[in-house]
């Protein structure tokens, strides 16, 4: 056994001496079952001793065990992080199946005396494993049956299998896994092409790209109706980031878009970043905007007396962050965003106390950190002074947020929605032409919205696109698909 007392490893022992205690008392199960077996055979009193002293011995030990583990402090470690959980990680989505493994016939012979193994009541050796069921694909022979009337007036044929398109060789669960495959998980299509190769479909990446083609155009009022919630709220987020040009044009990279709302988030790309295509995007949006302080955006705003601009603190943030190493006096800068990042948090979600914080605790705030940014903002040839002068001259678009409580301090929310594009942007480089912009930015607009709303995307697009061909406009938000059971 472990001597407890020069074991300096606390938090290894305790795992060692779990271990030892359950492996003995697994074999205080088995010896007790032996002995029992024992008992019952005349001639057998020798064995019958050793097992039952064997079994008072490991019984000793386990006692011992359990007396060891209570003396063992519970904090081992002020500095690590406690951890909440132990083992491997649980799995309650997958389906669980039981399967049982017996010994083969030829191995079903005592090595000690050549009799037969038995099997033990109720004894088995268990464990759990993560498997995987291949991915397979097949053809579907579709036999519509035809039916006709006596009077041979009329002839009806049953209705087939959803497609993409009429007539279509593709299935529609085959065009969404294509497009969840793209654009939710990044995977190229030439790429596509070569791991569906290898479970046998032999399938080029413009028949893939066909399949997204026209189950976009199925899904283009989903999408249309999506961007109609977003610019109904009355606080939106807006942001862009490159899009690459594969068209031969890569000097001037499209630019993609995101408007945000509240579990939702609609991308579009277009040529540039203007002051002009600012305007196009948000129409005749009336309600405060969340963004960057870029000069396009205040272009596009100016004279709309219907948009409120307010600004983002974590970009304030980053900038003092750039300057702390060589001006340490950034870090006063920084406490203060904290704490108002620390009031909002003191709410807890509830608008009113958050307006009451607000106006009280955060106003109290931003009057210390004013005084302090208008004596850093003369130094302008330094980071610091650079960081201070962007907080004043921003100053009325950043302090926004003390006037409505449904304004957030940043435009995280935005950013967080622009990172799936980034990253399919990294694997798959862009868009070769318009309308490969316009179905990236559709099912990229869906998908993540799909993937805020907690539903599983592949339903949602299904239920979407069958929205469409039934004329419901495909208006299917999302959010209530909840509700309807289309939970992963």
């Amino acid at each position: 056994m472990v001597d407890v007392r020069h074991e300096k490893d606390i938090e290894q022992l305790r795992r060692v001496a779990l271990a030892q205690r359950a492996q003995i008392e697994s074999l205080l199960k088995v010896l007790a079952s032996q002995a029992a077996e024992l008992g019952a055979l005349k001639g057998k009193t020798d064995e019958l001793q050793q097992t039952l002293a064997l079994v008072e011995q490991l019984t000793k030990q386990s006692k011992q065990l359990s007396e060891e583990l209570k003396k063992l402090p519970d904090d081992t470690s002020k500095e690590k992080k406690p951890r909440t959980k132990f083992g491997n990680t649980e799995q309650p989505t997958l389906p669980m199946v039981e399967e049982l493994f017996e010994l083969d016939a030829a191995d079903k012979t005592c090595p000690s005396c050549g009799g037969d193994l038995a099997p033990m009541k109720d004894q088995f050796e268990t464990s759990e494993m993560v498997d995987v069921i291949e991915v397979s694909y097949r053809v579907v022979k579709i036999k519509q049956q035809k039916y006709t009337c006596k009077c041979g007036g009329c002839v009806e044929t049953a209705p087939g299998p959803e497609r993409v398109t009429a007539g279509g060789r593709y299935s529609l669960a085959f065009a969404v896994n294509v497009a969840i495959d793209k654009y939710l998980d990044h995977i190229p299509l030439s790429r596509q092409e070569r791991i569906l190769k290898r479970h046998g479909l032999v399938i080029t990446s413009q028949t893939l790209w066909d399949q997204l083609n026209s189950l976009g155009r199925r899904l283009e009022s989903a999408s249309r109706a999506l961007l109609a919630r977003v610019l109904a709220q009355p606080v939106i987020g807006l942001d862009q980031t490159s899009w690459g040009r594969l068209d031969g044009k890569k000097d001037t990279p499209w630019q993609m878009w995101a408007l945000t709302a509240p579990g939702m988030v609609v991308h579009r790309i277009r040529d540039n970043k203007s002051a002009d295509t600012f305007k196009s995007l948000i129409g005749n949006y009336r309600g405060v905007i969340v963004c960057d302080a870029l000069k396009t955006h205040e272009a596009g705003a100016r004279g709309n007396d219907a948009i409120v601009l307010a600004g983002c603190w974590a970009h304030v943030y980053r900038k003092f962050e750039e300057a702390a190493p060589n001006h340490p006096q950034a870090n006063t800068a920084m406490k203060w965003i904290g704490d108002l990042y620390d009031i909002d948090d003191r709410a807890a979600g509830d608008l009113d106390k958050k307006a009451e914080l607000r106006r009280t605790a955060s106003a109290a705030v931003i009057a210390e950190l004013k005084t302090w940014l208008w004596s850093q903002a003369a130094l302008q040839t330094l980071s610091i002074g650079n960081a201070a002068a962007h907080c004043v001259a921003n100053w009325d678009r950043l302090t926004r947020f003390l006037q409505d409580a449904r304004i957030p301090l940043d435009n995280n929310a935005t950013e967080r929605g622009i990172r799936g594009p980034v990253v399919g942007r990294k694997n798959h480089y862009g868009s070769k032409s318009e309308r490969g912009t316009q179905v990236a930015s559709l099912f990229y607009s869906l998908l993540e919205t799909a993937k805020l709303a907690g539903v599983d995307p592949a339903a949602y697009l299904r239920e979407a696109a069958l929205a469409d061909s039934r004329g419901v406009d495909g208006r299917l938000d999302p959010r209530d698909s909840v509700q309807a059971g289309m939970t992963e």
